[in-house]
């Protein structure tokens, strides 16, 4: 609850803007989680906004301390990533050192990371010290201070200035106005120039700061993206200046001497937004959004400035009657400044916080989040110091009024002394969240998904009720809760202890008893137990639970578990062979007896790979190509020749290749493509005709084709898959759709996901029977379940992967090709987590894949020339790792969106109650 509360306030209150971020780290290749292969002679770096390639570096150290890269730091792929070439790296790890200037805010930003080569197991404590980026630069902070402070009083005066004190009625103090207004003068100039000589230190100390973080001279500083923005800022304030000392000379502050003071003050504080969150984003919104907060934070912080020392001031020039009246008069129209300001924030901030950062658990756990918190605390005692002048001394003095004994001014002095005080404190604060890490940026889980870790059920017995909960539930120890009850939560009257047992039948471990001590027997609340229990490796477990009852029969529950690393719990190393000739290596095909075979996109011929010797082979035929590959029940490997139109095998004995010539098929004005190809259980061949909207199969034994007619036009039938009932299944990429042919009768079923299905294209069969399919162009993968005919999505994070081939690794994780981008995407179903495997060589073009015996992972890169393979391993998990959580999540739209209603419908309220209270101040004084 007091986390809920908290954030309601943090949305509610978000007065100031939220400036400057930084180019924090969001991808590095390699990376530790993730061992680059021995050889790799690049580091990239890729990074949350642009980065300035001029004050940018990379360095890379050996184990020793050495630099070893070759000092040639440069643009990736844009503005947003690095890349810095080495010597082939040796087995070992390595430490990156980084150094970026961004291109937004300014800020240079160290920062170091480290990655394995080669055949090196990572200790998993080597995660915890990578070395993070500052989270508050404060001499940057230091620096914008004054300018900050400056700029609010500049503009929030001369906005005060037009629209308070300009409008007003002066007809009670029309014998001293001229005395009123050349005094009133003087003090707006005063204060106004504080507010610019402060802007102006802050733009010398600004740039001072740059020049000596970038050791470099102040015109080279100037030069750089910040530097252009900081030279706008203070031609600005030059200008700002030369008004100031053209109004100076002025006897008179007239509406038309301040509209060009106030212009330029607008123009001001959009340099802020310019080196902003807002501008960090990329959005025009965020943008928009980060200008009107330092719009609205001038009208009220530098609102109360104008009030305490321009106009307060200037009423002390009145005579006593009509001090107090002038003074009680601006109270409620001061109030309906601040609270349309406040109506608008309300609406604005909760929106630019959502474009920035929408993770409550990241923002409430953050540095930055204890600065809100901070700012948040010093804001409501303002606010309440503000309704403390309207609810009591405006209504005293109303009430005392016609006596009077009114006394305003000396209590609004003081009242608002206090305020200024606190809203310099405040804008202190801001400053060093202007120049402070956003939340992301310091718990850095950008685009990454949460770790979710444990094992909870609840399972039933005839009359028992037990609540399991296993942590973490990894490979290892772990730690076993059990509590026992009865269905309506009550203790077991004849049980006070209870057996567990843990075995895994296929790898022939007998039921192990598991030591479980009794940890709470309360009377009215379930018995609970603990105990610690060892999965020795991944896989299915079986854990047995047993209440020892005294009075009636035992009852126990069996529980069948999956034991897996998490996607975030795994290392992976990528080992790449390359073809001894030129080559375009398309499908690879795993046959069952140590040999991953390749079909051959440039020329007539097989490849073969030996998974022992790592050795190709090469089987040429008379043809043109070879596409895709399946295997018979012979062991032969049968592939289609799409631009020749025919189908061939190869006897894996006798190394001779057979081919066999597809008839034409209706309508014959057009050449068949047959594409993919599957055998089935009776050893016939299907293809798929991708232009004819058909599907042949071809029996050997009766040198016979036979084919089935899709019944939808341009359907372009592509993948096909073999269920264990022995169905035909097939993508229609045309038709968005998949379906089977049931090879007893040639009978087919289609079925349609809604929305359909975006260029459907690979398939792969899962071992309960589910089928995922490869949405190419819809940017995901899906699963369809054959029992309730439904559709499952997953949407990749790459919005340029195209999804393609799949294969499982011995986990149980999908792993698929992503054939425009140089990563492999791995999804964990039982978990829900998806990652992307980076590819150490670029261009690959990868677009399918295949698992060997032991659940290998291999692909194809087509375009490098390249087979390669993932070795996996699973990182041991160190509990403190583990962060816990109360069960309880929030939801940022769940939260502001019923905020932002409440805060529209209170100031509203208040709105309407100034207005009532001007009017009436205003009737009662012109009485």
């Amino acid at each position: 609850m007091k986390k809920f509360l908290l954030v309601l306030v943090i949305l509610s209150i978000t007065f100031i803007p939220f400036v400057s971020a930084h180019p924090f780290t969001e991808e590095t290749i390699p990376s530790l989680t993730s061992n680059a292969p021995a050889g790799t002679t690049q580091v990239i770096v890729f990074y949350s906004e642009p980065v300035d390639i001029d004050f940018s570096e990379i360095k890379v150290f050996d184990g020793e301390g050495n630099q070893i890269d070759n000092r040639d730091t440069d643009y990736y792929e844009n503005e947003l990533s690095l890349i810095v070439t080495t010597p082939p790296l040796e087995d070992g790890i390595y430490t990156a050192s980084t150094k970026v200037l961004s291109k937004v805010d300014g800020h240079l930003v160290p920062s170091a990371f480290q990655f394995a080569v080669g055949d090196v197991i990572v200790d998993p404590s080597l995660f915890d010290q990578e070395r993070k980026a500052d989270l508050v630069f404060l001499p940057e902070a230091g620096a914008r201070f004054p300018g900050l402070v400056g700029q609010t009083i500049v503009l929030g005066a001369v906005i005060a200035s037009l629209i308070i004190w300009g409008t007003q009625n002066k007809q009670i103090i029309k014998e001293e106005l001229e005395k009123v207004e050349n005094f009133h003068h003087g003090k707006f100039m005063s204060i106004t120039g504080i507010g610019l000589i402060l802007v102006f230190i802050s733009d010398i100390l600004m740039i001072a700061i740059q020049t000596i973080r970038l050791e470099t001279s102040p015109l080279n500083s100037i030069q750089t993206d910040f530097g252009i923005i900081w030279l706008a800022r203070m031609i600005i304030t030059i200008i700002l200046l030369g008004i100031w000392f053209g109004m100076d000379r002025k006897k008179i502050l007239s509406k038309k001497n301040q509209i060009p003071m106030l212009i330029a003050s607008l123009a001001l504080i959009s340099t802020s937004s310019l080196i902003g969150h807002g501008a960090a984003s990329g959005q025009i919104a965020a943008v928009v959004l980060d200008y009107v907060h330092n719009l609205v934070s001038a009208v009220w912080i530098g609102g109360i400035f104008y009030f305490v020392f321009t106009l307060l001031p200037t009423f002390s020039q009145l005579k006593e009657k009509n001090r107090e009246k002038m003074s009680l008069v601006l109270i409620p129209r001061f109030s309906i400044a601040f609270i349309i300001s406040i109506g608008i924030v309300i609406i604005t901030g909760p929106t630019l916080m959502w474009l920035l950062e929408s993770d409550v658990g990241i923002i409430t756990e953050s540095v930055y989040g204890q600065l809100i918190i901070l700012k948040i605390a010093i804001a409501g005692i303002m606010i309440g110091l503000g309704g403390l002048l309207q609810f009591k001394v405006q209504k005293n003095a109303e009430k005392n009024f016609h006596s009077g004994k009114i006394s305003v001014h000396k209590k609004l002095k003081n009242s608002l002394k206090v305020e200024a005080v606190l809203g310099i404190i405040l804008l202190g604060v801001v400053a060093l969240l202007t120049n402070g890490t956003l939340p992301a940026g310091e718990i850095q889980k950008v685009d990454a998904q949460e770790m979710i870790y444990g094992f909870q059920t609840i399972e039933f017995t005839d009359n028992v009720k037990f609540d399991v909960d296993i942590s973490p539930f990894s490979s290892g120890t772990n730690t076993i809760l059990v509590k026992v009850s009865d269905f309506d939560g009550n203790q077991i009257h004849d049980s006070n202890q209870i057996k567990v047992k843990i075995s895994n039948p296929s790898k022939g471990i007998s039921p192990i008893e598991v030591p479980m001590e009794l940890t709470k027997q309360d009377k009215d609340d379930p018995m609970e137990f603990q105990g610690e229990l060892t999965f020795g490796f991944s896989g299915e477990w079986l854990i047995e639970i047993e209440a020892q009852r005294s009075e009636n029969a035992n009852e126990s529950k069996l529980l069948n578990l999956l034991v897996k690393p998490r996607l975030g719990d795994i290392q992976t190393q990528i080992t790449e062979y390359e073809l001894p000739e030129d080559a375009k290596p398309l499908y690879p095909l795993y046959d069952g007896n140590n040999s991953i075979w390749i079909s051959d996109a440039s020329a007539p011929r097989l490849w073969q790979f030996s998974l022992e010797t790592q050795e190709f082979s090469s089987y040429s035929f008379d043809g043109l190509t070879t596409t895709f590959l399946t295997q018979d029940s012979q062991g032969n490997i049968w592939f289609t020749d799409t631009p020749r139109n025919q189908i061939g095998f190869l006897d894996p004995q006798t190394k001779e290749i057979t081919t066999k010539t597809i008839p034409k098929l209706d309508p014959v004005i057009s050449q068949n493509s047959p594409l993919f190809i599957q055998a089935d259980f009776d050893d016939n061949i299907w293809i798929t005709i991708i232009n004819k909207d058909k599907i042949v199969r071809y029996s050997p034994e009766l040198d016979k084709f036979e084919e089935i007619i899709l019944s939808e036009k341009e359907s372009l039938p592509f993948a096909l898959a073999i269920d264990d009932d022995g169905k035909i299944w097939y993508t229609t990429t045309g038709a968005g759709k998949i379906g089977y042919i049931d090879s007893k009768d040639n009978k087919i079923r289609e079925f349609t996901a809604e929305p359909p299905l975006q260029g459907p294209e690979a398939l792969l069969f899962d071992h309960e029977g589910n089928i995922w399919i490869a949405e190419h162009t819809g940017l995901g993968i899906a699963r369809f379940n054959p029992v309730l005919e439904s559709f499952d999505r997953i949407s990749v994070p790459n919005k340029e992967a195209l999804p393609f081939g799949m294969a499982f690794d011995k986990y149980g994780n999908i792993w698929f090709a992503q054939h425009t981008v140089d990563s492999l995407g791995v999804y964990d179903p039982d978990n829900n987590n998806l990652i992307e495997v980076p590819i150490p060589t670029e261009t690959t073009f990868v677009q399918f894949m295949t698992s060997d015996g032991d659940n290998n992972v291999w692909f194809v890169e087509q375009q490098s020339n390249k087979i390669g393979t993932v070795k996996i391993t699973e990182i041991p998990i160190i509990q403190s790792q583990i962060q816990k959580t109360n069960g309880f999540e929030l939801k940022y739209t769940e939260i502001a969106s019923p905020l932002i209603a409440l805060g529209i419908i209170a100031t509203s309220l208040f709105y309407v109650k100034s207005i009532q209270d001007k009017r009436r101040l205003n009737d009662l004084i012109n009485s």
